[in-house]
């Protein structure tokens, strides 16, 4: 099967310029980390503290982009994750999916818990914790 999607991710971040709202390049450090709230705006670097950074990539030819919170090292984190997950992909891996804004249900974090728990504690501690949690997830009212 040939490569269906791009490998490359690019960062960018949503500022306000001369010309209006624009999906500008994040500024990175020689040693390869974004530069918190810096932007190249024409080629030349510029602070802007407002909006939130993207990941860019392409499927099947369509651009796609996604909104990944306002935290720099947060988003260049989520780019090298989906950089790996893009690259598994077009190398025929199998990849799990993930919720679309990277968070898991509360369910699922309570099921997490509870395995790795099971793990290290004991029986009476495990069924307390169990107990605890059911009735958690039963008032939450958050998915």
């Amino acid at each position: 099967m040939a490569n269906t999607q791009s490998k490359d991710v690019n960062l960018t971040k949503r500022v306000q310029t001369s010309k209006g709202l624009r999906y500008c390049p994040v500024a990175l450090s020689p040693n390869g980390r974004v530069k918190p709230d810096l932007v190249l705006v024409n080629g030349r670097p510029e602070r802007h503290l407002e909006d939130a950074y993207y990941l860019e990539w392409r499927e099947k030819g369509r651009r796609v982009r996604l909104s990944v919170g306002k935290d720099a090292q947060d988003a260049a984190t989520r780019r090298q994750r989906k950089e790996a997950e893009l690259n598994a992909l077009n190398n025929g891996a199998s990849v799990l999916p993930e919720n679309g804004d990277g968070h898991a249900s509360v369910a699922a974090a309570v099921a997490k818990f509870l395995d790795e728990t099971e793990l290290t504690k004991k029986p009476k501690t495990l069924a307390a914790y169990t107990t605890a949690l059911s009735y958690f997830t039963e008032s939450c009212p958050k998915i």
